[in-house]
Formats: C-alpha cells, structure tokens, sequence
C-alpha cells in the first residue's frame, strides 16, 4: 500500500448531519433522537424554533431539555458540536454598533454555556455582516469581541470556531485563508470549515487546493454538501458538480478525522432528499475506508 493509501486509510473525516435540515424543529431531544438514528456525529444550531424554545426556557425547562440531550448523547456515544445562533438579532460580531456588538457576545457566550452544560467540545460562530469596511478593521473588531469570550472559553475549555463564509452573499465578512489563520492564531481559536463556501470563492481564482491546505491545520469541523459551479446554494450530495469526496480526501490526508456535517438546505429540495443522499454518501465513504484499512 502506497504512503499516500496509508494516509487516505487512517484519518478520514467522518460523516455526520445538522438539525437545520430540518428547520431545527421546536422538539429538540426528540429531533436529536431521530438523527441519532441515522448519525453519531450531529451539529445542533441554535436557530428558528429551536432558538425560541432555548432561549425561551425557564430553568426548570432548560434543565430538562440539557437533561434529555445529555442522555440522548450518553445512549448513542454521539459527537455533538453545537451551531451559535448566526442570523437576525444580536449575531453581529463585528457590528459597528457598541450595543449590538454586546447583545451578540452574549449570544455566543450563551451557546459556549449550552455547549458546556451538554458536555461537548465545540461551537461555531459566524463573524457577522461587511458594513462597508475593510477586512483589517473587522477582524481587530472581532479580535474585540472574542476577548469578551476568551475568559468563558478557558474555563469551560470549549473550542471556539470561526465558520468560513462563502460568494453570492455579499453582506457577509469573506475572510481569506490567510486571515483565518491569522485569527485562529491570535485568539487561540478555530475553524469550522464550509467546505462548499471555501470551494465558492476559490474554484474560480483557480487556488482551491492552496486554500484547503491553508486552512487545514486549524479545522475541528467541517460542513459539507454539494454545489452547482460557484453557486453557494447547498444541495444533496450528488445533485451537482462538486468533487466533495476528493476535498474530503485532502483533508484526511492533512489530517483531519473530526465530524464533517453536511448542513444548510436549499428550495426545491426536502429534508428526506438530504438524509437519503448523506447517508447514502457515508455507506461508500466508510466502506472505501475499511477497503484501504484492509477490512472485510
């Protein structure tokens, strides 16, 4: 077996599924239940009405529905990474309001608390919105914000991590490679890495694979899905022209095993379409693998 076989046969990332599939549903351990059925590796975002009920229990309810979670996690030996709310109100990072920029600290601080309560390593973040302003100013911005975490994330030891934004959504912060190095480098976080958003900028600068490599030191999680060309919209995996198994390859061979999560749904498609295609992807991706280990 080559070097490059041996590579490919002991880290490959694993695949796993986020609850937004399904428009992170109001019944929160029972939804958990169900993609426990399916997945060892989930993402739970804090979004829609699962944000409602979160953030909307009393204690005696969040104490049940963290109840729940931790035993739905205990029973099945899930890897679960928690999604910080990253949309609407107060998911501005880098707001160049004072207030707004600490309504949503306290966002992210509260799903690094959640997080910690359910026992799990990771949350994700995203940066927050452009407002006309170079990246330099918005990364020393978010360098700000994520210094009002930093003490929460030392004592929980939670992993922070920065999700990579994508082309065709023009009010979002696009970082590049460099930067998010930079970032994780001076904040003592991480990446979460959008496979399908990193292949939108890249793929056309014709530097995909150097931004894959780039970035691959720093990746606790990934997000996966199939694109169209350069569209950012996420759809099942195998309804378009995506080379997802080979940049999944690559970062096996940089090294990273962790959950790479196929998540973000688009029109026209159902729920089911991404279950059937994601599970169907993951029976040839693991059974490639027991093939290069030398199982079977």
């Amino acid at each position: 077996m080559t070097d490059i076989l041996d590579s490919k046969a002991l880290v490959r990332p694993r695949i796993g599924f986020s609850t937004n599939i399904w428009d992170n549903p109001a019944e929160i351990v029972e939804h958990m239940e169900f993609l426990a059925g399916h997945f060892t590796d989930i993402e739970f975002e804090i979004a829609e009405e699962a944000q409602e009920v979160l953030f909307g229990a009393t204690a005696p309810e969040y104490e049940k529905i963290v109840d729940g979670m931790r035993s739905v996690i205990a029973t099945h030996g899930l890897d679960v990474s928690v999604h910080a709310a990253w949309y609407g109100p107060h998911t501005d990072l880098v707001s160049p309001d004072e207030d707004e920029r600490a309504e949503s600290v306290n966002y992210l601080r509260r799903a690094v608390h959640f997080a910690a309560d359910l026992g799990v390593e990771r949350v994700t973040y995203h940066p927050g919105y452009m407002s006309r302003r170079s990246n330099d100013v918005l990364l020393d911005v978010l360098r700000s914000s994520l210094d009002k975490v930093q003490p929460l994330i030392s004592s929980t030891g939670i992993q922070l991590c920065i999700e990579n934004m994508g082309a065709n959504r023009p009010r979002y912060v696009v970082f590049s490679p460099e930067e998010h190095v930079e970032l994780c480098r001076s904040t003592g976080t991480w990446l979460t890495l959008d496979v399908p958003h990193l292949a939108t900028v890249h793929l056309p600068r014709g530097d995909y694979d150097e931004a894959l490599a780039t970035v691959a030191p720093y990746v606790q999680t990934a997000h996966i899905a199939d694109i169209k060309g350069a569209d950012h919209t996420h759809i099942p995996i195998g309804e378009g022209d995506f080379d997802l198994w080979g940049s999944l390859e690559k970062l096996g061979e940089y090294g990273f095993g962790g959950a790479a999560i196929v998540e973000e749904f688009a029109k026209g498609y159902k729920p089911e379409d991404y279950l059937e295609k994601a599970l169907e992807f993951r029976s040839r991706w693991d059974a490639e693998g027991a093939r290069l280990r030398g199982e079977g």
